[in-house]
């Protein structure tokens, strides 16, 4: 079996200042280097001059395995295998 790594990012969420339009917290998805981990990257610039960045690292299977304890299972087609 052909087993490729993660690729990519994706922003879960973004926060701009109303007047000046400088951004303020963003948190993003993204890949790790060798495309074996995802990373959580936090940035946060609310208070002028400071310039905070916090990343958490967590597996794949890890990822999965959190959504899958935790999210909702949404309604939809049930693939049951072959009848």
């Amino acid at each position: 079996m052909l087993n490729t790594g993660a690729s990519g990012s994706m922003a879960l969420l973004t926060e701009h200042d109303d007047t000046s339009a400088l951004l303020l917290r963003s948190l993003r998805l993204e890949a790790t280097s060798d495309g074996k981990g995802i990373l959580l990257i936090e940035i946060d610039e609310c208070k002028p001059g400071i310039h905070r960045e916090i990343r958490h690292e967590i597996t794949p299977a890890e990822l999965i395995a959190a959504i899958r304890a935790h999210g909702a299972e949404l309604p939809g087609e049930q693939h049951n295998g072959p009848q």
